[in-house]
């Protein structure tokens, strides 16, 4: 599965789980944050809540550690 598809599958099934980590992961990587964002810029929160770099970051994070609920690989 790709990102995209384990971030839908978790969406669909563990929607609250999902948003309370989510919004759990933002949090700690923007307090870890120094004055700037990953991808150079002024680490504002309307800044951080718009990065394509950083919500990839927080979305990579929350899928490994909501990784337990995704369905497992069948057949290989």
């Amino acid at each position: 599965m790709k990102n995209h598809e384990k971030l839908a599958y978790l969406k669909d099934n563990h929607f609250q789980l999902f948003l309370t980590t989510r919004r759990e992961v933002f949090n700690e990587l923007s307090d870890s944050q120094t004055t700037f964002c990953c991808c150079g810029r002024l680490a504002t929160g309307l800044h951080e809540s718009h990065c394509t770099r950083f919500n990839n970051k927080v979305n990579a994070e929350t899928i490994k550690r909501l990784k337990h609920l995704l369905p497992s690989k069948s057949g290989k």
